[in-house]
């Protein structure tokens, strides 16, 4: 089935109508890849944690966990229904696959340890004085567990807004751009504690919903959230590094080069990590920084090949990421935003192989 999910070129797919009816649009296409997912989800709490859960446990305690953000957020609870109508899967299944961070901290807890090398995205952000059209550019290596299928470009009509994001089938949100030239970037942190409320999903979707880079700060921190996560936002000209750390976050303003992966700067937020050493994290942001250091006159297409790098550093830790002995994760994609030209350039697989490039405008 993983093989049958790999494609050679990104798939789309355009959302449109009441939330309901996205939700609808969106499980009718992905159903086999919603399905497959919810089972591998089940599979690592009922068979592969050492104290393991029953599947009725798992749904309680997904439900007890994602109340909050589906009280929160009615629209999106609406959009995740008509997902799950469509993909004639059980509303825990696509709850699931929007808690897929949440879960596997569970079954980590639960006596599953995570590889040295887990699923983390790494990204770099390019100053407009590096660019060609003079600009900021967002580039990000999309990764996850090496199960998971390649992510798909969603094309989203809500409410009257526009976006376009790169994410996984049967999720809710991801990195992308809308029709007010706002674009974002994120990379994962693991927190030690997980409070409730919003998950990743959510809280990207919030961002895309914005019109302002202060507008997107206060959707992503007026709220606790239920994992870590480095939210890049940027308008083309001002851009911010949003570290949220659970109940925790810090703003920080970015000029120049700028890279992020799985840990925290701010010391507040840092204290939140759960791990205090990060070295393999700490290697990919390097070489990202070290590699956008050395050009210039850089356009979306040069960006992504920043994200190409194999030299390995700390747990064979390389910013390309490949399925090995001591990782179960792949980088599954690369994507550059273009806020200012609310543009997206993506492609599936490692950014290494160089498969085709699909670019979309957001007008």
């Amino acid at each position: 089935m993983k093989e049958e999910m790999k494609e050679e070129t990104i798939r789309t797919l355009w959302l449109s109508g009441s939330p309901r009816d996205r939700g609808r649009q969106h499980g009718r296409a992905a159903a086999p890849w919603i399905r497959r997912y919810w089972a591998e989800l089940v599979a690592e709490a009922t068979i592969h944690a050492a104290r393991p859960l029953s599947v009725e446990e798992l749904s309680g305690w997904l439900r007890e966990r994602a109340a909050p953000a589906l009280a929160l957020e009615p629209a999106l609870a609406a959009e995740l229904e008509g997902m799950a109508e469509g993909a004639g899967v059980p509303f825990d299944a696509v709850l699931g696959l929007n808690f897929y961070e949440e879960i596997a901290d569970l079954v980590h807890e639960r006596g599953r340890p995570p590889r040295p090398v887990g699923p983390r995205c790494s990204a770099v952000i390019l100053p407009p004085d590096r660019t060609t059209d003079g600009t900021v550019l967002l580039a990000q290596t999309w990764d996850g567990a090496d199960w998971w299928g390649d992510p798909w470009l969603f094309l989203v009509e809500e409410e009257g807004r526009r976006m376009a994001y790169l994410a996984d089938a049967g999720t809710l949100g991801g990195v992308g751009v809308n029709d007010a030239g706002l674009g974002s970037v994120h990379t994962g942190v693991t927190l030690r504690l997980h409070p409730p409320g919003l998950p990743y999903t959510f809280i990207a979707r919030r961002i895309l919903r914005s019109r302002t880079v202060e507008e997107a700060i206060r959707m992503v921190t007026e709220t606790p959230a239920t994992a870590g996560c480095h939210y890049i936002v940027s308008d083309g000209a001002r851009t911010v590094d949003i570290e949220m750390a659970g109940t925790v976050f810090a703003v920080r303003w970015i000029e120049g080069l700028h890279a992020t992966c799985a840990h925290f700067e701010a010391p507040e937020c840092a204290a939140q990590q759960l791990a205090s050493d990060v070295p393999a994290s700490r290697h990919r942001v390097e070489r990202l920084m070290a590699r956008a250091a050395a050009v210039t006159g850089v356009g979306p297409p040069a960006a992504l090949e920043l994200l190409a790098d194999h030299l390995p550093g700390p747990e064979g830790a390389t910013v390309c990421r490949h399925p090995s002995p001591v990782s179960d994760s792949r980088t599954a994609a690369g994507v550059v935003i273009d806020p200012k030209g609310r543009r997206v350039l993506a492609r599936v697989g490692n950014p290494c192989q160089r498969l085709p490039i699909l670019e979309f405008w957001v007008i």
